[in-house]
């Protein structure tokens, strides 16, 4: 019987299925992540003259698969809140049965980590990291999303196991102060700056029981508090990097004009009335992002065309 059930549910899952769980994974969201896995593994490689790509590729396929398994789990958390707050996501809207997208997640955390137990232990310790508190954000009976100290926290560290990751993939020794400042400085950005999405979502996470900043102190309070703590982020990042690690000044700029025009837009009314407008602070949180990496990409292939003519 019990097999006959597994069959059901694997018939059930079609690849419309996987293309909607990519989609409920926020194939944006999906991008992001890849790029502070490969700004991990370019800083490791830059100052380790050398890495093992192959394994590298593979260390980000199993994070690709794990950060997927992430985001659908937390859509199926999120159903109550996200119809709440009228998302159009797969699994919200009904597009994306619970049960398959509850497959789908099943398959994607053990090829992770059956192929991360194959690269190497270390790898495997941080692909099961990252499941745990990507399952401790949403699930459980004191989901970490719930509370802001728990949402900053597994933010944070889900950011910070990320850039390790890509460090690590390469097979680089001792962390160097440029990971520590980059990967330390965007994944408070990921903090500080992700939670402006609560701006939008109020009338779902009230409904669900969730205390984020807009519904225990008010809209004001908290746009307020957003835009300290973003601008906090941003020149803290260029002060350190001017200081420490003077490569890091051009993504510094850009992070630091990122968190100003963020709390110019949280505080400004362009971000107040519907829902799409009160999604534009976090837009802009999502473009700094994209920015900044990009950017330390560029300036990182300039050094390296550079280091070659000499």
């Amino acid at each position: 019987m019990i097999l006959a059930e597994k069959t059901r549910v694997a018939e059930r899952v079609t690849l419309k299925h996987i293309r909607l769980s990519w989609l409920e994974a926020r194939p944006v969201v999906q991008g992001i992540f890849a790029l502070r896995f490969t700004c991990g593994a370019l800083l490791a490689d830059f100052h380790a003259n050398g890495a093992v790509w192959p394994t590298g590729f593979a260390v980000l396929a199993c994070w690709v698969a794990a950060m997927w398994a992430v985001y659908v789990m937390n859509g199926i958390a999120d159903i109550v809140e996200d119809r709440e707050n009228g998302s159009e996501r797969p699994i919200a809207s009904g597009l994306l049965p619970v049960r398959a997208a509850g497959a789908i997640v099943g398959v994607l955390c053990t090829a992770s980590l059956c192929v991360a137990a194959l690269i190497s232990p270390w790898v495997c310790l941080l692909v099961v990291l990252q499941l745990g508190i990507g399952y401790a954000y949403s699930m459980g009976p004191f989901p970490l999303k719930g509370n802001v100290p728990g949402f900053f926290g597994a933010v944070v560290m889900l950011g910070s196991l990320t850039y390790l990751a890509g460090w690590t993939a390469t097979g680089a020794g001792h962390i160097g102060p440029s990971l520590l400042v980059f990967g330390g400085a965007m994944s408070l950005w990921m903090g500080c700056g992700g939670a402006t999405k609560d701006l939008s979502d109020v009338d779902g996470d009230r409904v669900a029981g969730r205390r984020t900043l807009p519904v225990v102190l008010g809209d004001r309070a908290a746009r307020i508090i957003m835009a300290i703590a973003a601008s906090a982020v941003g020149w803290g990042f260029l002060g350190a990097s001017l200081m420490w690690v003077p490569a890091l000044a051009p993504v510094g700029m850009v992070v630091c004009a990122g968190s100003v025009v963020l709390a110019i837009v949280a505080a400004a009314p362009m971000s107040h009335g519907d829902r799409f407008r009160r999604r534009r602070p976090y837009r802009v949180f999502m473009i700094t992002q994209y920015c900044a990496h990009l950017t330390l990409m560029l300036s990182m292939i300039l050094n390296w065309q550079s280091a070659m003519l000499v």
